[in-house]
Order: structure tokens, then sequence, then C-alpha cells
């Protein structure tokens, strides 16, 4: 699946200002498909990168044309048979638009991106291109609980709050140890990362809740922090990462 292009707010708050603009929200909005009764799912995710970090590498130069890649599932473990996704995650400028396929009959062994197939062209097209030019393979994980919400009547609006946020290195399993592992966590466990995205434009009622808490833009780039976390630069540097 190709989906459009797509407008992204990002703020990082305080748990205290979470509850209350779920609380000005809640007539807005629905809890999100496939999460649990209190709207929570665990995210897992595996992020690809060149020998070099060139996505890291370009994020950092602002580059205003840049991917991501990444496979995601959502749970504590790459569980075979789970749910699973490669995305492709383009920016341009301010624009985000996401290029995803569902890995069917999923496996650990999908990790590998030697191991990925495309039945869709245009799917296989925009991977190809990006695993020959960067020769891609595994770098930082990415772990953290999200809470998810969409539109009541504006279904192509999401809000999401994500917290617990944790740095894995490439082939780590997650253990509930490192939940307690300060040195790996991407953020203080008092705040939490507020994202709204919508297809169509924000309605008013996001634009004046970000109003009344008194907002400023302002995310922790998950990727890029994990990176810097778990010192892949600096392994890089050393020989140790481009293994």
């Amino acid at each position: 699946m190709i989906r459009p292009f797509r407008q992204e707010l990002k703020f990082v708050i305080h748990h205290s200002v979470k509850t209350n603009l779920i609380q000005r929200w809640s007539r807005y909005l629905t809890k999100a498909p496939f999460t649990n009764r209190y709207a929570v799912s665990p995210v897992l995710s595996q992020y690809y990168d060149s020998p070099t970090l060139q996505f890291y590498q370009e994020k950092l130069d602002g580059i205003p044309v840049r991917n991501k890649i990444r496979l995601r599932t959502y749970g504590y473990t790459y569980r075979a048979g789970a749910t699973a996704f490669l995305e492709i995650k383009q920016r341009v400028n301010q624009s985000i638009r996401k290029i995803r396929q569902r890995i069917p009959g999923f496996h650990e062994g999908h990790l590998d991106p030697a191991t990925w197939a495309f039945d869709d062209r245009a799917h296989r097209d925009a991977f190809q291109v990006l695993m020959e030019r960067y020769r891609l393979k595994r770098s930082a994980q990415v772990f953290y609980l999200r809470e998810a919400y969409q539109g009541l009547v504006e279904s192509d609006v999401r809000i999401t709050f994500d917290t617990s946020l944790l740095g894995l290195y490439p082939g780590e399993r997650f253990t509930p140890e490192l939940m307690r592992d300060r040195s790996r966590c991407l953020m203080p466990d008092t705040l939490v990362i507020l994202e709204a995205k919508s297809t169509r434009g924000f309605p008013g009622w996001v634009q004046e809740g970000v109003l009344a808490a008194e907002l400023q833009q302002k995310t922790v780039p998950k990727y890029i922090t994990a990176v810097e976390v778990l010192g892949l630069p600096e392994l890089t540097a050393s020989g140790d990462y481009a293994r």
C-alpha cells in the first residue's frame, strides 16, 4: 500500500498534559483498531541503514527529501505468524508518505533484507532502489508503547501518544529487564510523544487543543535517538558496526 502524503504535528508533552488533552478530545476520538481495551499496543521496529549510517546522517544534515526503512510488528518480539510490515517512510520537505507491505507468513528470518519479496511492482521498485543504493543492513531497533486513537468523524485524523521508548541493538531481543535499564531509554519516563496526523488537514478541535495547551512543535526522533543512545556512530567509526 502506497499511502497519500500526510501532514504531521509532533510534540513532547508531560503526562499531565496528555491527560488533559484526552479529556478535551474524547468526544472527537475513538479507539484505534487492533489496540487493547486501553487503546494501547506495543510497537517493535527493526530499522535498516547503510554500513555508514547514511539515513542517520541525512537526517542530521537536514536533507529535505529522505527515507527511512523499517520492519515493524505490534508485539514484544518478532513472533512467527505475527502481523508485520515492511515500511518506507518518505519525507519530502514537511510532507510524509508511507509505502507499506504486509509480510505474509512472517517469521524472524524476514529480518534479513535478502529474504524480502514483493508481489507488487511499485513496492518492489521502491524498496529495491534503496536496498541497492544503501546496501541495507540491520541498524537500531526501537520499542515503545503506543496509545492510539482516530477521528470519530474525520477518519483520516490519527492521534497517538508514545511512551516507554527503548533502543535495542540489531539482533538483540527485548526483555523485561530492558524496561528498567535507564541507559536504553530514549527520553524521560515523565514525558510523552504526541503525534497528530491527517491527509486532509487538521480539524478545528485539534488546533484548539494545541493552542489551549500552548504546545510548541518538537519531538524525539526515535531512530536517530536510538542510534545515538546505542553508540552506533562510534561503532561505525571503529568498524564494529559494519560487520
